[in-house]
């Protein structure tokens, strides 16, 4: 990194994911939701939107031998790179779109969804396909994001983005924390079928061991951070300086430490 706070985005966007997002981010995440779902040995579990797999790994330990695990997926990238990750574990790997599963009725004992559900263009017909693929006595576990401002690291991103380029790329920050609420997100699954819904909020902190550049090179691993790199090089120093600004709020004896809260709902069929 130049000391302009520029990046140097190295490897696919898979594997850059991989690298940042997950240790900081997901892997703190993904017992909540393993747990929450009560996966068990012998068991049969789809998770859907399963990116680079850092919840589907959990799962095939839980699971063991006996235990069947699928990782669905619409993007062939994070497929591959989530089969690299996963080298040793019995899982099967599926390209495809939560919209329309080729998948049986009545296959898994329960479907896992981490941050997924409100990327997706028609969430209504995403909950009908969990439910469809889930067993009689089957249970889905979702989590997606609370709002923005309870997000401090991306409400951070957001709030440089805001200050420096223009509002079309700055919103783009926004959208993994899109769900209005965690009571539209319980009505939802009950809407489509689900029962026995139960809805928890919890709060887990986002730590960035190596402070100020740790959160420069997480934000390269944003779906936003291509079209930073592709403005003008004042521009970027611009954001880049309004960055280290909002991150410098949430530094904790050299740590960017920020406060993330998810929305998870446990439903039954």
């Amino acid at each position: 990194m130049s000391t302009a706070g520029r990046w140097e985005l190295k490897g696919t966007p898979g594997e850059i994911y991989e690298q940042h997002m997950v240790p900081a981010i997901f892997a703190r995440w993904a017992p909540a939701l393993v747990d929450a779902a009560h996966v068990r040995a012998g068991e049969r579990v789809l998770d859907v939107a399963c990116g680079t797999g850092v919840v589907t790994r959990l799962v095939a330990e839980r699971v063991g031998p006996k235990g069947r695990v699928v990782g669905l997926d619409l993007n062939p990238g994070m497929l591959a790179t989530a089969q690299t990750a996963a080298s040793g574990l019995s899982i099967e790997w599926h390209e495809g779109s939560a919209l329309s599963m080729a998948v049986a009725d009545a296959t898994f004992d329960a479907v896992l969804c981490q941050q997924g559900l409100q990327f997706f263009p028609d969430r209504p017909s995403a909950l009908r396909e969990m439910r469809r693929v889930l067993r009689p006595s089957g249970r889905t576990a979702i989590a997606v994001w609370g709002e923005l401002e309870r997000n401090q690291i991306y409400a951070a991103f957001h709030a440089a983005l805001q200050a420096t380029v223009r509002s079309d790329l700055a919103e783009l920050i926004t959208a993994p924390f899109s769900w209005p609420s965690g009571t539209a997100l319980k009505s939802a699954a009950e809407d489509v079928g689900f029962r026995n819904v139960r809805l928890s909020t919890r709060s887990l902190s986002m730590v960035l061991e190596g402070g100020l550049e740790q959160a420069i090179q997480s934000f390269a691993a944003t779906p936003v951070a291509p079209g930073v790199g592709e403005l003008p090089q004042d521009v970027q120093q611009a954001f880049f300086a309004h960055l280290r600004q909002e991150m410098t709020r949430l530094l904790r004896d050299g740590k960017v430490i920020g406060e993330m809260t998810s929305n998870m709902i446990i439903a039954h069929c």
